[in-house]
């Protein structure tokens, strides 16, 4: 059955409001009552609203920077893209909400409750039933330490320098999200779906931590069997739908398949990873690549136009002369590309055309822009290479990078030790004059006490001769070896 459409009464809103801050300051009035009542799109900056009745009430779009919701009753709300920047929610009862794209930067969760729960309205129909929503919700420094989140979808937020500590995540899916400099210490990680490097880019794991988690349960694809489905969509394309199949793939492992040319548009890759391949000049016009990791990919002259790119991973990729303009559609209007929270970190962007994009929140730090065009495009939130003024905008790692344990790697130019490694690559103390920047070397790669030496192939980054110190990238990082450097964070923070 369907849900009450909100009614919308703003007189009554109003007195409600006054009434309900008279009852807050002790100056008589009454707690406000306003369930199901729609508040869409108001600009309620500084409200306060601490424990009003707000269950089911529509709150989308709101702008409430800054407002007391603590222990507000948001019971099934809808607070789709609200603005809470700054606000406090503090013990609120957010069971069953929708924050769906919501701005909760520097907001006060503490101890919050976001489980599951069934709205049941007055006259009888249930709304949506389940665990409060929080996709691509923006939480940078959200205070969350306590809060309940058992089973809460955060697919794509940023929760960059969040307090978790004591938070209950068991059984979240943290997929896509930005866990950098986030306080986990305490945190209840029992079942939760992430990617171990995603989560080993926070702090103050708890022990056992990484041991709790669930890796997200990707389909390892070969190199024929990916090539057969994208002969299939190219099938499908040539013949305007008469022949082939779509392309589909959710949560898979694609290893190095060159793409050069290839037709992919309308296909539908999310959540996948792929290993550093040759995409020069690929088509990917309104295809969905949402959450995907195409880091180191070489996207030169490739074409996402009108793309679906929410949180896709772009780091270090070449994407020189790439287009990600708008793709003309029927009625003479247009459809953007979407890269709203993606990761465009130290990639090579130049002469890329981002005209009229979608850039909220994109991390475009220490990435090469010699002649980029972003006119008209969306830049609320980005993260860019300068600041306005032309100041230099501090860099994050997107790796966490590990002293310990040292590792032994060893090749044909000799023994060596690790100075620090991350997923990433290493940097190792060894002879510079043995390796020559730009190289691929074969390594074996060993950690004492954890069993055999992995090999890996590995490109030369830098020399320092100085320091006595080579730096490497993995090309790529393998799932043998990612599951050796798993291994080792897990104890690393089991002993901790």
């Amino acid at each position: 059955m369907s849900e009450p459409q909100p009614t919308r009464d703003l007189d009554r809103i109003r007195k409600e409001l006054q009434l309900h801050r008279q009852w807050v300051e002790g100056k008589g009035g009454r707690r406000a009552e306003l369930p199901f009542q729609d508040l869409s799109g108001l600009s309620l900056a500084g409200v306060k609203l601490a424990e009003a009745k707000l269950a089911g009430a529509s709150l989308a779009g709101a702008k409430l920077p800054g407002a007391d919701l603590s222990r507000a009753d948001l019971f099934g709300a809808d607070l789709e893209g609200a603005d809470l920047t700054g606000a406090d929610l503090s013990g609120a009862d957010l069971r069953g909400a929708n924050l769906h794209r919501a701005t909760m930067n520097d907001v006060v969760l503490r101890g919050a409750d976001f489980r599951a729960g069934q709205l049941a309205t007055a006259d009888g129909s249930t709304g949506r039933d389940g665990p409060a929503v929080l996709t691509e919700a923006r939480m940078e420094r959200a205070i969350l330490c306590s809060a309940k989140l058992t089973g809460c979808d955060l697919s794509g937020a940023d929760l960059l320098d969040a307090d978790l500590s004591g938070a209950d995540l068991s059984r979240c899916v943290l997929l896509g999200v930005d866990l950098t400099g986030a306080n986990l210490a305490g945190a209840q990680l029992a079942g939760t779906l992430v990617d171990c490097e995603v989560l080993a880019e926070a702090k103050n794991l708890p022990t056992g931590g990484l041991a709790q988690i669930t890796e997200p349960p990707r389909k390892a694809l070969s190199a024929e069997a990916f090539l057969a489905l994208v002969a299939e969509h190219e099938a499908l394309v040539d013949s305007s739908g008469a022949k082939g199949k779509r392309l589909d793939l959710d949560m898979a492992d694609v290893p190095a398949v060159s793409l050069k040319g290839r037709t992919l548009s309308g296909a539908r890759l999310r959540r996948c990873r792929f290993a550093p391949a040759d995409w020069t000049e690929a088509q990917f016009e309104m295809a969905d690549l949402s959450y995907s990791t195409l880091r180191g990919m070489v996207l030169d002259g490739a074409s996402f136009r009108g793309a679906t790119l929410r949180r896709t991973f772009f780091q270090q990729a070449h994407l020189v002369g790439a287009s990600f303009e708008a793709q003309p559609i029927t009625g003479g209007r247009t459809w953007p590309a979407n890269l709203e929270g993606a990761s465009l970190h130290e990639a090579d962007l130049t002469n890329a055309n981002l005209s009229g994009a979608i850039l909220r929140g994109v991390d475009m730090v220490g990435a090469i822009v010699t002649g980029i065009n972003m006119r008209g495009a969306d830049l609320a939130g980005a993260k860019r290479t300068e600041a306005p003024g032309g100041k230099p905008v501090k860099q994050r790692r997107r790796l966490r990078r590990f002293m310990k344990p040292v590792l032994a790697v060893g090749s044909r130019k000799g023994m060596a030790r690790t100075r620090n490694w991350s997923f990433g690559g290493m940097s190792l103390e060894a002879k510079p004059d043995s390796y020559q920047p730009g190289e691929v070397v074969t390594l074996l790669v060993a950690a004492p006490g954890a069993g055999e030496p992995v090999p890996v192939q590995a490109k030369v980054l830098a020399v320092d001769s100085g320091a006595a110190s080579v730096s490497i990238s993995f090309d790529p990082l393998t799932p043998e070896l990612k599951a050796y450097l798993n291994g080792l964070v897990a104890e690393r923070y089991r002993l901790a």
